[in-house]
């Protein structure tokens, strides 16, 4: 056989499309929904994923972990709601149930296992999402594939990817929400189990975290908006409201009612402008700061807070799936249009799930929009944002190219939230996920919680014995609460518990440092140390926090990661610190002394250490007393 005659090799390219067709066509077949058992395996896989992925996060260390979830719990179980004053702030009251089975866990279990059984709760989200997708795409040839592809880049969502494997409860409650509305896309018609089942899910995650309230407003619309007789309507409407008030007042009621009993408000302290609770300052109302401030801005804000991610958070969460939905919206309902003036045959309407989920995507963000603007709390819809992109996209374009560009769409804004993945803070993980340090001395009568600092989750790992005040916190004080905190130090020996800036901000400095020689380890072990250092240097030039040591500055004699523009430990530095830190807790004590009449001794401050994970969270205990004759403002 000559040269000419031998077949030509398929070039790399060509092959990689071999690999890449045989790879999609195993998972097809693994994990696509032509069965039940198809379903399963994919929902399995989704939930280990999500699992796993929470584990490469490391321990959860947000805000709200530190301020709320974990002493809420405790609170719970140790009964000190009549003990305690706001010691986790205005979040102090908020219901407890959410946080339970986490505080149980890290009391009991490995944290690791804890932040893994967090994860995979996350990733149930992934069946009703998938069930909901499967409804909506009735009429795709290819809906196997796709209801668990646009499933899973709901769960490639910015909110939701922040708060993969945390205590902040929107993730743990996206599930019941996304259940009912799944229960309630009617077939033929309406199930009232179904429509009773929706209900109780429902009120359920309301009852969990009053923020999803927008959510059930949203569906019992929906509900009311669908394409059946009006009757019909009206009674599952009635059967959702009945089981979701139902189930709210079995869930979260004991606990408003006892709220309202000790304090005058169910809420408290918020809304107080409602319910004149004493404690509270009579004009609050709930958090404004993040909602439009106009109505021009209320019509562009898919698009403002896309291009302005802080406008809606707290931490940047880059996303780019509202503003395609806002566009893309807009360019479908044309193509109907159009389409229907050539043919009203052709333009059908939406079928009753379609309409349902528009019609709950719709109202849910217009609620969430005028009454919270809080990113997080939109994370429902955006794990269904994915699968209204792609019905919308392929209803503005004709196919093939509407599919086409609604692949693209959906790809592109799950990469997009991929790339600026951010969270709301973790540290590495250590078996136990908390320690604090306690003073070996008596407990003391009370101890005030100084600060807008969270510092209550400190509380389960000190004194039982004392009660716990929150002054000059996030909590709304009023007069009356000036004066009750007067009043619990009258009752003999008291500390104040504060965070000093300059410490947390050393303790930052001396984890940093000790990721510089955790890579200084590395870079030895691998001899990268040595010679023109060549790979190092460029570590270090990429860094916005490391510098290299040459070999003659560096105490080894080789290169060295250090800490950029760090002070050289020495009496001076150790003095600087000191200095700075005497001065913050003279403001402190100013602070106490003028609101509340209250003498904070600064110079009898004791620092002690606490942590979580890896990170550590330096305190200070000092010595409290209340100031005979002092007049507080």
């Amino acid at each position: 056989m000559s040269l000419a005659d031998t077949p030509a090799r398929p070039g790399m390219a060509a092959r990689l499309r071999a690999a890449s067709g045989r790879t999609a066509g195993l998972l097809e077949r693994a994990f696509a929904f032509h069965s039940r058992a198809g379903a399963r395996r994919a929902a399995a896989a989704v939930a280990a994923l999500a699992a796993l992925l929470s584990l490469l996060r490391g321990q959860d260390a947000n805000w709200d972990l530190r301020n709320y979830h974990l002493h809420n719990a405790w609170s719970w179980f140790e009964g000190r709601l009549g003990l305690d004053l706001a010691p986790a702030q205005l979040q102090s009251y908020f219901t407890p149930w959410l946080d339970l089975p986490y505080y149980l866990l890290v009391q009991h279990a490995p944290a690791p296992l804890a932040g893994a059984v967090l994860g995979a709760l996350h990733g149930l989200a992934f069946v009703p999402l998938a069930w909901i997708a499967w409804r909506l795409l009735a009429a795709d040839p290819q809906r196997a594939r796709m209801a668990p592809v646009l499933a899973l880049a709901g769960l490639a969502s910015a909110v939701f990817l922040s708060e993969l494997g945390n205590t902040m409860g929107d993730n743990s409650t996206a599930p019941l929400v996304l259940g009912a509305l799944a229960l309630c896309l009617p077939g033929e018609r309406w199930r009232a189990a179904r429509v009773l089942g929706a209900g109780a899910l429902l009120g359920l995650a309301v009852g969990l975290k009053l923020t999803n309230a927008t959510y059930a407003v949203a569906l019992g619309l929906a509900v009311l908006a669908a394409p059946r007789p009006w009757r019909e309507r009206l009674g599952a409407a009635a059967g959702l409201t009945a089981a979701t008030a139902l189930a709210f007042a079995l869930v979260a009621g004991p606990w408003l009612y006892r709220i309202w009993n000790e304090f005058g408000n169910p809420l408290f302290p918020q809304y107080n402008a409602w319910f004149q609770a004493p404690l509270a300052a009579a004009d609050v109302t709930g958090d404004m700061r993040w909602r439009p401030r106009d109505a021009g801005e209320m019509l562009w804000w898919p698009l403002l807070f896309t291009l302005d991610p802080h406008r809606v958070s707290e931490i940047a969460l880059p996303q780019l799936v509202w503003a395609a939905l806002y566009l893309a919206a807009p360019a479908a309902l044309v193509a109907w249009l159009a389409r229907r003036r050539r043919s009203p045959a052709m333009a059908a309407a939406p079928d009753a799930a379609t309409r349902m989920v528009a019609v709950f995507f719709v109202a849910g963000f217009v609620l969430w929009m005028l009454v919270f603007s809080i990113h997080r709390y939109l994370v429902v819809l955006e794990l269904l944002a994915p699968l209204l992109l792609w019905r919308l996209m392929q209803g503005a374009w004709p196919a093939p190219a509407g599919r086409r560009l609604a692949h693209a769409a959906v790809v592109v804004c799950a990469l997009v939230a991929l790339a600026g993945w951010n969270d709301w803070g973790h540290a590495r993980w250590t078996s136990t996920a908390f320690a604090v340090e306690k003073p070996a001395r008596p407990a003391p009568a009370t101890v005030l919680l100084v600060g807008d600092e969270p510092h209550s989750w400190r509380l389960p790992f000190l004194w039982k014995e004392a009660a716990y005040v929150g002054v000059a916190s996030n909590f709304p004080e009023s007069a009356a609460y000036a004066a009750a905190v007067r009043e619990r130090l009258a009752g003999g020996d008291a500390l104040a518990l504060l965070v000093v800036p300059a410490d947390a901000m050393a303790a930052r400095l001396q984890a940093k440092d000790g990721k510089a020689a955790r890579y200084n380890r590395i870079a030895a072990s691998l001899l990268l140390d040595r010679g023109d250092c060549a790979l190092m240097r460029r570590m270090a030039a990429r860094s916005r926090s490391l510098a290299l040591l040459e070999p003659a500055q560096s105490p080894g004699g080789r290169c060295s990661f250090a800490l950029e523009g760090a002070v050289p430990p020495g009496e001076d530095a150790r003095q600087a610190h000191e200095a700075e830190v005497r001065g913050q807790l003279e403001a402190t004590a100013a602070q106490l002394a003028s609101r509340y009449g209250l003498h904070l001794d600064a110079g009898a401050c004791s620092r002690h250490d606490s942590r979580i994970g890896d990170e550590h969270f330096p305190y200070r205990l000092c010595p409290v007393a209340l100031v005979p004759g002092a007049q507080p403002r």
